[in-house]
């Protein structure tokens, strides 16, 4: 009876252990991030999932307390998030949480269950989160493109009317008028005409942001280009320092050269835009090559850089710090 016993034990423990190895092995496939709990917020498992969604060694820290892991600010913020569940009792819920560790944004779904014990007491607490913030920032991109695409479309059609309109009052109106009259008329309609070319240029970076590129691939020097687009904006910009740093010899690459052109042009005109206030106002463009067939292209000011608060949603569109512009720039960029 006793070697039966020992045997059905044997056998227990193996099943236990195979249980556990091949939940382990599901865990560690798993792209969600899964931790279990203790009472107390120690941690007894984590999946390496948690461990790359929170940015820090999770799946390491078994027998640690979560929040003893608070020196990573985006596990502090979950920590402090879970402490406040924890503090009211609340041991079954499910939230989006909004974190923004060093000023990036990040956006967990999380849900937490607990785990049965005795006395109807909780052993522990299994959390099981995703980093949404991509699909988020995919769907919010879909959704301001529509936007975008509407109000391009209902904002173009009365544009050139009203410029028409403008324009043929002046001519008609203007040569017959007493000098007091015309010089309000005169005006008047430039400043329609004027208006209505900035309402112009704004639903055309409407429609560029709405409309899906179509590549047209093609083999070129990417410090040509670089070259090229310098001296155009040296014509034009002449109390702004242009200095270039380019990799030696030729960067031949294959890619859409005027979508590249343009990303140029955007960033050109951000760097600009931002140094009105400087009195020795310069841009940087660099190119190198880090290995691995790979360019890379950079574009550099001395102006005063980005708001902090900005700094995890600068691509985001409609997104802007200056008294004026579209906030496009930087989202057709992306």
């Amino acid at each position: 009876r006793l070697a039966r016993a020992r045997g059905e034990a044997e056998r227990s423990r193996q099943a236990v252990e195979a249980e556990r190895a091949g939940l382990a092995v599901i865990l560690a496939r798993l792209s969600t991030g899964v931790i279990s709990l203790a009472p107390d917020l120690t941690i007894r498992v984590a999946n390496h999932a948690a461990s790359s969604i929170l940015g820090a060694d999770v799946e390491g820290a078994t027998g640690r307390r979560l929040d003893e892991l608070a020196e990573q600010p985006l596990v502090a913020q979950f920590a402090a998030a879970l402490a406040a569940h924890v503090a009211v009792g609340q041991t079954e819920w499910r939230e989006q949480l909004s974190l923004r560790p060093e000023g990036a944004r990040r956006e967990l779904m999380c849900a937490c269950t607990a785990l049965p014990g005795e006395d109807g007491q909780p052993a522990g607490l299994v959390l099981v989160f995703d980093d949404i913030t991509q699909l988020l920032h995919a769907q919010r991109e879909a959704a301001w493109g529509e936007v975008a695409r509407r109000l391009a479309h209902e904002i173009k059609n009365p544009l050139t009317p009203i410029q028409l309109s403008a324009e043929r009052m002046r001519r008609r109106l203007l040569p017959a008028m007493a000098e007091r009259d015309a010089d309000l008329l005169d005006r008047a309609t430039h400043t329609i005409v004027q208006q209505v070319e900035a309402m112009k240029q704004m639903v055309n970076a409407f429609s560029e942001y709405a409309r899906a590129p179509a590549m047209e691939l093609d083999d070129f020097d990417l410090n040509c280009l670089v070259r090229e687009v310098a001296e155009l904006y040296r014509a034009h910009e002449a109390r702004v320092r242009f200095q270039l740093e380019l990799a030696p010899g030729e960067m031949m690459m294959r890619a859409d050269r005027g979508r590249l052109r343009q990303v140029l042009n955007n960033l050109l005109t951000n760097a600009i835009e931002a140094l009105e206030a400087e009195p020795s106002p310069a841009v940087t463009l660099a190119t190198r090559r880090p290995g691995g067939g790979l360019a890379e292209l950079e574009v550099h000011d001395n102006g005063p850089g980005f708001q902090r608060e900005f700094i995890g949603q600068v691509f985001d569109p409609y997104v802007t710090s200056k008294p004026r512009g579209t906030g496009l720039g930087l989202a057709i960029v992306k």
